[in-house]
């Protein structure tokens, strides 16, 4: 099984399957349309659902528990946390606002277990925590 970061948007994208240099890119990789079908119905508002594929840590590793054990791979994952965040605020448009949510596939359908609502302009870093079955709605 994989982890999959699900991203959900207002407006629709298109999908690159070369490979590119970018940090962040919109994809498919693991997930088939039923999965995104689920998570659309189950956790999203957004119109359009895709996968948010990183070059960097994953950013459920983005946790007090990582950071106590592994601080070096924290401090990657909030690096890469805030590359989606800049990623975001290039693509979507001023009041509008998108979804993340973060599982194993197979998992689309189990309760998010964490909610955050953040604004693009104003993300607490040090105080977010991230986890798998987390919810994140990102405001512009």
């Amino acid at each position: 099984m994989s982890m999959v970061t699900y991203i959900g948007l207002n407006f629709p994208v298109e999908i690159n399957d070369d490979y590119t240099e970018e940090d962040v890119n919109i994809t498919y990789v693991f997930s088939e349309s039923e999965d995104r079908q689920i998570v659309m119905n189950q956790h999203f508002t957004t119109l359009f659902v895709y996968e948010l594929e990183t070059k960097g840590d994953h950013i459920w590793d983005m946790h007090n528990d990582k950071k106590i054990l592994s601080p070096h791979n924290y401090e990657k994952s909030k690096r890469t946390f805030l590359q989606v965040c800049d990623f975001l605020k290039r693509i979507l448009p001023k009041g509008d606002y998108c979804e993340i949510y973060i599982c194993w596939n197979g998992e689309e359908a189990e309760d998010s277990k964490k909610k955050l609502d953040l604004k693009l302009e104003q993300i607490p870093i040090e105080q977010i925590e991230i986890y798998e079955k987390c919810l994140i709605t990102l405001k512009n």
